[in-house]
């Protein structure tokens, strides 16, 4: 489906074209972790993806708000209480990045090595929505590629000097995008060009959609 077309669909299509995208991304890892299962690393309680720093479009932040709605109360009390740790960290973070405001690469690189931990991580560490969690943490830890370069995990078994398979992040977060235009353009006939602002998980746990888009994208 082209940008053009992506605009012309219902907010319900919109959700459905973005499961299409979790469903590509579930089965690319499959696929990667049958092709290289010394590689992939990943089993439960490895929480090595859940420190990570990230932001989230805004397609995949109304998902995750939604389903964080359906959990109980306890839970969700959980995690919010995780947040206020994790947003000091995220500040603290963002101070470290103004000197290097200028050097994409350099924050690249200091995000990349930063660990936060999120708010989704519950006490067992198991993530507590991890039937919806984000694309990003789904592919983690296969070979990916990012702003053109291939990165995986720290933890994988990947080499360096052998080819292997990477899936393309960067095609996948142009995807997320245009689905977050269309949705603002639906939904709260917002300017559209602020679609590409991400959004941190304390914030979208803490705050409704409806309070979100008057805040970040209006």
């Amino acid at each position: 489906m082209t940008k053009s077309m992506f605009g012309l669909v219902p907010t319900k299509k919109i959700f459905e074209l973005y499961e299409e995208i979790v469903s590509k991304a579930d089965r690319a890892f499959e696929s990667m972790k049958k092709e290289s299962p010394d590689e992939v690393r990943c089993k439960l309680h490895c929480t090595d993806c859940c420190y990570a720093v990230f932001g989230l479009f805004l397609i995949e932040a109304v998902r995750i708000r939604n389903q964080f709605e359906l959990l109980d109360e306890k839970t969700r009390e959980g995690a919010l209480a995780r947040c206020e740790s994790a947003e000091k960290d995220l500040a603290l973070l963002q101070q470290k990045l103004e000197k290097y405001k200028n050097d994409s690469e350099q924050i690249i690189h200091l995000v990349g090595r930063q660990r936060i931990r999120c708010p989704l991580l519950g006490e067992n560490d198991e993530c507590i929505l991890y039937g919806s969690r984000p694309i990003t943490c789904r592919v983690y830890g296969i070979p990916a590629t990012i702003r053109g370069k291939s990165r995986v995990c720290s933890k994988a078994g990947f080499k360096g000097g052998k080819y292997y398979s990477s899936f393309d992040l960067d095609q996948v977060n142009k995807q997320l995008y245009i689905l977050s235009k269309a949705f603002l353009e639906r939904m709260y006939g917002t300017d559209p060009s602020k679609a590409s602002f991400l959004l941190a998980m304390p914030r979208i746990l803490k705050t409704p959609t409806d309070d979100l888009v008057a805040e970040v994208f209006r």
